[in-house]
């Protein structure tokens, strides 16, 4: 035969058999599910087949003769070392299935039956980590979270993952140079055994060298206060990341980067700062409207360093309809003592509102006798130490401490606004004694403390977190007081986040005064009215009072104490469940529990519950909500724009 014709037939072979060549193959894996049937999958060329428009019948043939070898390295990884595994490969023209449609061929079928067997155990454990190493506690936790415990089934993927875990706790601590000795899994498959050996050389860990602060234009001794890492200490880099967090809570940069360089040949890692000063000035200009409050506004200008050794000074000034309220303050802190976070503190408070001494029954909606009306001032100076500690490392703001003492004097006149009506001048002459509490100037020398602590996480309805605050406030006369007192007061707000629509906001406050109260049997001769009046000795401004948009409400703003005039205790609580309806709309529901009184045997709690709309902007949450009064059967709005929800 010439070599023309041996051409030809063997082209004309090659034709036949290209048109006997499936478009495709369909494989079916019985025997396995879940994660098991997932790596089979990934790893078995037969399913990657599936994909391809057309594949030649002896690579068809070569990927089924690679099956068995495929399944068992993707069984491996989960413990099944003993599987056995059947392929089958069926050529359409064994079956009886006729041509597709247009004359396509029929796909080859691919039966792979899988019998995964028995998962191999975890026969014996060692595990060895150098010294020093092994002698810190995130070692020790690595070491007692070891995935794969004697008798467990043997798992590859936690294998991985626990040595990449030591690796990179080794990393943080400063084990640069770790290494693995040994890292071995031994599989016994006849005895269904394995045996687990890992030995981690962590080598020597890395000290912390040379700080250069940089030049930032403030005093080194500043710098050096801000600075909590020392030369010659042990490297972790949660120092580091606490380093750079402290440097920007101080308030002085714009720009904060802390640079690590690694010194392999000391075994020092240099830190640098590379610090851009911010401008020194802040000025703001806030305003609001809320129901309690009516239109307000506050302005504000912030020195963050009003010389080189950082001290700052912060004022404000705010005023609002409601009782045509004004308000004046300045704060000044100056660094102390050799750690941040450590200032002396200085304040200046000044205020007048419109005030009114007021004669009410608190089962009753009108009041039983007229008001008083008159001017209230206060000043009031204060001189502490504020004192930051880090509690948690997760999230949370450092506890903050300012202990203080303070001077108020506080002057409530209601005589110089003009001649009063008669029924109040018969009730001031029926009952002399009111005198004193419409005419009083008082000074109050007192020591106290205030704590904060929180942790607030995101942004708009995705805000949660919590808040808690604490004071503890004390005055005698024996240290020039006209009063005594010693009083105590805890608050806390807390949001839970549950899916990207449902939020539960739940907060709280509880207060309580030691101190006396004075008793009235109020009555006007010829007049049915009477009133019992009990008013604390308390200065106005460390009285308690409950009610309105951020307290109980239904009510109106401070309208729930004893008599209405401010009380020596109280107790506010509050449930408020959120839905999300919109990117920044939500709706919600709340129940608020509470008073301000001077018994606590008798606190006489008031109820309101009611539904409300959040809308979320740049100047903050505008709040609108229904309440309704349990106690009185009466409905209020509350509207507040730009007030903090937590």
């Amino acid at each position: 035969m010439s070599m023309k014709h041996r051409l030809a037939i063997a082209l004309a072979t090659l034709l036949l058999s290209a048109a006997a060549w499936p478009r495709t193959v369909e494989t079916e894996i019985v025997g396995v599910d879940g994660e098991l049937l997932a790596n089979v999958r990934s790893m078995l060329s037969l399913e990657r087949a599936e994909e391809l428009d057309t594949v030649s019948v002896w690579r068809l043939r070569q990927m089924a003769s690679r099956a068995r070898e495929e399944v068992r390295r993707a069984l491996e990884p989960f413990g099944y070392y003993n599987a056995n595994i059947t392929v089958r490969l069926v050529d359409p023209e064994e079956t009886e299935e006729a041509d597709g449609e247009g004359g396509e061929a029929a796909p080859w079928r691919a039966r792979v039956t899988i019998a995964p067997g028995q998962p191999v155990l975890v026969e014996s454990v060692d595990l060895a980590i150098s010294e020093p190493a092994s002698e810190l506690e995130a070692f020790e936790e690595w070491l007692a979270a070891w995935p794969l415990p004697v008798g467990a089934p043997l798992r590859h993927p936690p294998w991985k993952q626990s040595l990449s875990e030591l690796e990179q706790i080794a990393r943080t601590h400063g084990f640069f140079e770790g290494r693995f000795a040994e890292r071995r899994i031994r599989v016994l498959p006849n005895r269904n055994q394995a045996e687990i050996r890992v030995d981690y050389d962590a080598g020597r860990r890395y000290v912390i060298g040379d700080v250069d602060t940089g030049d930032t234009g403030f005093e080194d001794a500043l710098m050096q206060r801000l600075t909590i890492v020392r030369p010659g200490e042990p490297y972790d880099s949660d120092d580091i990341d606490r380093q750079r967090e402290v440097l920007v809570r101080a308030g002085y940069f714009e720009q904060v980067v802390v640079e690590q360089k690694r010194d392999s040949a000391e075994g020092e890692v240099d830190l640098v700062y590379r610090l851009k000063k911010r401008p020194p000035n802040t000025y703001r200009a806030l305003a609001g409207f809320g129901t309690d409050t009516g239109p307000r506004i506050q302005l504000g200008w912030t020195r963050h360093y009003l010389t080189d050794a950082g001290g700052r000074l912060d004022t404000r000034f705010g005023a609002q309809q409601t009782d045509q309220e004004f308000l004046f303050r300045t704060d000044y802190e100056r660094p102390i003592g050799g750690r941040p976070g450590n200032f002396l503190t200085t304040g200046l408070l000044v205020k007048r509102e419109q005030d009114r001494f007021r004669f009410e029954d608190a089962n009753r909606i009108e009041p039983v006798f007229d008001s008083f009306g008159g001017s209230r001032w206060q000043g009031q100076v204060s001189v502490g130490r504020l004192r930051e500690r880090w509690l948690f490392e997760e999230g949370f703001s450092p506890l903050s401490e300012r202990l203080f003492v303070t001077f108020l004097q506080e002057r409530f006149d209601a005589f110089s606004a003009g001649s009063l009506n008669d029924e109040q001048q018969a009730l001031l002459d029926a009952n002399p004694g009111l005198r004193p509490f419409l005419d009083t100037d008082t000074q109050t020398v007192a020591l106290g403390g205030e704590w904060s602590l929180f942790r607030i996480l995101g942004d708009g309805f995705a805000t949660h977190g919590v808040n808690l605050r604490a004071r503890l406030l004390g005055a005698s006369e024996t240290l020039g007081s006209d009063v005594t007192f010693l009083q105590g007061y805890l608050s806390g707000r807390w949001h839970w986040l549950m899916g990207e629509r449902h939020k539960l906001l739940v907060r709280g406050e509880a207060g309580y005064t030691d101190a006396s109260t004075r008793k009235f049997d109020l009555s006007i001769p010829g007049d049915p009215r009477q009133l019992d009046l009990e008013i604390t000795e308390l200065p106005e401004l460390f009285r308690f009072k409950a009610g309105g948009d951020r307290s109980v409400r239904g009510y109106g703003y401070e309208a729930l104490s004893t008599n209405r005039n401010g009380a020596n205790h109280t107790l506010v609580g509050s449930v408020e469940y959120e839905y999300r309806l919109f990117d920044k709309w939500s709706a919600a529901a709340f129940y608020d529990v509470g008073n301000a009184f001077n018994d606590f045997s008798e606190p006489e709690l008031k109820r309101g519950a009611g539904l409300g709309l959040r809308w979320y902007t740049l100047i903050g949450p505008v709040q609108l909500d229904v309440a309704r009064a349990l106690d009185d059967d009466s409905f209020r709005i509350h509207f507040t724009i730009g007030t903090k929800l937590l």
